[in-house]
């Protein structure tokens, strides 16, 4: 099972529990966590407790949340992946920055290499995205990446845009111009 992905500038890696103060630092922020259900972190126990779920589930699944990295400096920027929703029976890719990383492509970057490891190295069928309707930068990179637009839901109490991406369309997307445009800008690492 794969344990880390690369990028042209970001290493992907799963969360271990050495990880709790550098996450903190974007789990706390009131306005990185502006959109997500549960809000911000109120405490280390908290991002603990956050870390020790997305561990599990990496165990369980063989993919979760993992820790975003700058592949030059090693600095810890970030948290992106794929997480089984029960409730609702879908797949989400979720990504999100601290706010000193926002408006540099990161999450087009880690995005994009999220939706090939989960069709190419998970096999999976389809992923699902949801993001608050105001939440423009991530309507973005989802846009960017081909997602569908599957209308409006109520997502662990939060009014979302749902979005979709099967492996399918992913294959079609593969050998089109727009994807080749994506490679070209290097934000996949050649295997």
């Amino acid at each position: 099972m794969r344990d880390q992905i690369e990028t042209l500038r970001l290493c992907i890696e799963p969360f271990s529990c050495d990880d709790v103060a550098a996450s903190f630092a974007w789990f706390s922020d009131p306005e990185v966590m502006r959109f997500i259900p549960t809000g911000p972190d109120q405490s280390m126990g908290e991002s603990k407790q956050r870390l020790a779920r997305y561990i599990e589930h990496q165990a369980r699944h063989g993919f979760s949340k993992w820790i975003i990295r700058e592949r030059l400096s090693g600095q810890a920027i970030g948290d992106s992946g794929l997480l089984v929703l029960e409730d609702l029976g879908k797949i989400d890719l979720g990504f999100r920055f601290a706010r000193s990383h926002w408006g540099r492509g990161f999450a087009t970057e880690a995005a994009s290499a999220w939706v090939r490891a989960a069709f190419v190295d998970f096999d999976l069928d389809r992923l699902t995205a949801f993001a608050h309707p105001e939440n423009l930068a991530s309507l973005r990179v989802l846009q960017k990446l081909h997602f569908r637009s599957m209308g409006h839901d109520r997502v662990m109490g939060m009014d979302s845009l749902v979005f979709s991406l099967s492996a399918m369309e992913f294959q079609l997307l593969a050998g089109s111009p727009a994807a080749e445009a994506v490679h070209s800008r290097g934000l996949h690492k050649p295997r």
